[in-house]
């Protein structure tokens, strides 16, 4: 029998394709912006992406409002993160592919791994976007791959990113080699001022330290973004110091030197999560982006190209274990 599979299914109303190792049961969602919405460590049966317990996976207009649709799960973002104007042109928050209905170019199964491909036509930008996820029937990784090509006449700016909303507790911990972090966002204002830098992960506002690192209580009331810079490693994890699981996700360095961190202990929405997005520059604001030189370019018919991998641990595995498998793998 094999290891891995690929194969359709059904969530409501929604197409699904699940793919399955021995280790990974993964659940893509084509019709809502290709998000992968389950990553299931088999081992324990623990989902580490987080569902939004108030919101069912829809289709949804472009134009709409992501928030106001946001089942949770893993997204990605281009070319922008905040909802701005640039050239004229009007992007919705977290860019034109997140609610996209992506065509499924193939799925298949082959010695050592099940996959899927996806792709889709920007229809803001010219351009065609192509995602394959991977799931190893060898090892406990899951890849993604992520391309974009210009189809137009001009340059296009833009900005990646990568949008996986992890299941915290109050024992979890936040593994990122960085050097600085850069206060973005807070709703208490005394958890510091936009634009403020500090050595990661502690943060020193009014006399008291803050450790960024350390996830919050559900009813701590706060909300944190935050971005962190000077990485020392493509690379961050989630961990759960009491149970000992973690999620690690490894991304080239050269092409994602900086991570947007969404922190959400209740003081958003009344939610619970952290996002923790590898991104190609900051701000995550296209236009601002723009004017501090800080984006991407792809003249016409070039091709991004960027992949990404997860893996879990258990203890007594621990991260350094699973960032060495990772690093075996091929980044």
């Amino acid at each position: 029998m094999a290891s891995h599979s690929a194969r359709k299914g059904q969530l409501g109303h929604l197409t699904t394709v699940e793919l399955e190792s021995r280790w990974f049961q993964v659940r893509v969602l084509p019709e809502v912006g290709s998000k992968i919405y389950d990553l299931i460590w088999k081992p324990t049966g623990k989902n580490f992406l987080w569902h939004n317990p108030r919101i069912a996976p829809q289709i949804y207009p472009i134009e709409s409002e992501f928030d106001n649709y946001w089942c949770g799960g893993w997204d990605d973002a281009f070319p922008t993160a905040d909802s701005c104007v640039f050239r004229n042109q009007r992007y919705p928050d977290l860019g034109e592919l997140r609610s996209l209905q992506w065509a499924v170019d193939s799925t298949e199964v082959k010695a050592g791994e099940a996959a899927v491909q996806l792709s889709a036509f920007g229809p803001i930008s010219p351009v065609k976007a192509v995602k394959r996820i991977t799931v190893d029937g060898n090892s406990p990784v899951v890849r993604m791959n992520y391309q974009i090509t210009n189809l137009g006449p001009m340059d296009v700016n833009f900005l990646w990113g990568t949008h996986p909303a992890v299941t915290v507790s109050p024992h979890s911990i936040l593994r990122v080699p960085a050097k600085q972090g850069i206060v973005s966002q807070c709703n208490d204002p005394a958890y510091g001022q936009p634009g403020e830098r500090y050595n990661w992960p502690v943060l020193e506002v009014g006399g008291r330290t803050v450790p960024m690192d350390k996830v919050r209580s559900n009813d701590a009331n706060l909300y944190f973004g935050h971005y962190t810079v000077g990485l020392e490693g493509g690379w961050y994890a989630v961990e759960d110091t009491q149970s000992g699981d973690g999620i690690l996700l490894s991304f080239p360095l050269d092409q994602c030197p900086c991570l947007w961190l969404w922190l959400n202990y209740g003081g958003w929405r009344g939610l619970y999560h952290v996002v923790v997005e590898p991104w190609t520059g900051y701000p995550v604001n296209l236009a601002q982006a723009y004017d501090r030189n800080n984006t991407r370019r792809l003249k016409p018919g070039e091709l991004f190209s960027v992949e990404l991998q997860a893996t879990a641990y258990q203890r007594p595995e621990t991260w350094k274990e699973a960032l060495t498998r990772v690093c075996s793998a091929g980044l």
